[in-house]
């Protein structure tokens, strides 16, 4: 277990220095021996993490030479966006593919849902908007956004849509703790999510990803303002 944990822990720094540009693309990784030495694991953790960061798509390992950064935005797989927003890297092309993303998964999936909600998921969908309007806490309010937008692209009933999601997870969660420091956006979001409730529940799907689209439209906007904002303090 505690390899393990060295191991996340040694993918994390990997992923933020090349996310951050300590080796930007085309440089190659300091050697393993290096590695081991500034950062204090073993060759073993080094070997799992470089295999880690080969298979998100963020290094390629080139023969005599080690492992080379990749375009890891042109040729990485979707979990290097996650990470990016995550660790808190907000740049335009990021945050818009990151919606371009999320549209397609959350527009689609609502779409679908509303044909094949049970009564049961409505109801469960209830519960959910319903402590949304009285909590207060914002670590809980950010958690009952997630909850929200999961069972939706669990009511889909569709693995790819449910599976974006997934890949997006981490990255969600940072943009709705952005979110939730805005009282108005809050009270926005709320009125958003009971209107697409409401069409779930009226079966209209065509309204309902309407509701969806519009409702990430204003996430985008809000979170594109209030990013530019903090890079300028």
């Amino acid at each position: 277990m505690e390899d393990v944990n060295l191991t996340q822990q040694f993918v994390y720094k990997m992923t933020e220095g090349i996310i951050g540009e300590k080796w930007p693309v085309g440089n190659t990784l300091p050697s393993f021996r290096d590695l081991a030495k500034e950062y204090g694991v073993s060759r073993s953790v080094i070997n799992t993490a470089i295999a880690v960061l080969e298979n998100k798509g963020y290094v390629e390992i080139v023969t005599r030479k080690g492992a080379v950064v990749r375009d890891w935005k042109k040729e990485g797989t979707v979990t290097v966006l996650n990470d990016a927003i995550s660790l808190g890297y907000f740049q335009p092309d990021l945050i818009d593919s990151f919606f371009s993303l999320l549209n397609y998964a959350e527009c689609n999936g609502v779409f679908e849902a509303a044909s094949k909600a049970k009564e049961e998921d409505i109801f469960e969908l209830k519960i959910t908007i319903e402590k949304e309007a009285v909590e207060r806490n914002a670590e809980n309010l950010v958690n009952l956004y997630l909850k929200f937008h999961e069972h939706v692209a669990t009511m889909s009933n569709n693995i790819a849509y449910c599976l974006v999601f997934a890949s997006l997870k981490e990255a969600f969660t940072k943009i709705a703790q952005i979110y939730t420091l805005d009282g108005s956006a809050k009270q926005q979001c709320f009125k958003m999510h009971k209107d697409i409730f409401q069409s779930l529940k009226d079966h209209d799907g065509q309204k309902a990803k309407w509701e969806m689209q519009e409702l990430l439209d204003h996430l985008r906007v809000l979170v594109t303002y209030k990013t530019c904002n903090l890079k300028e303090k």
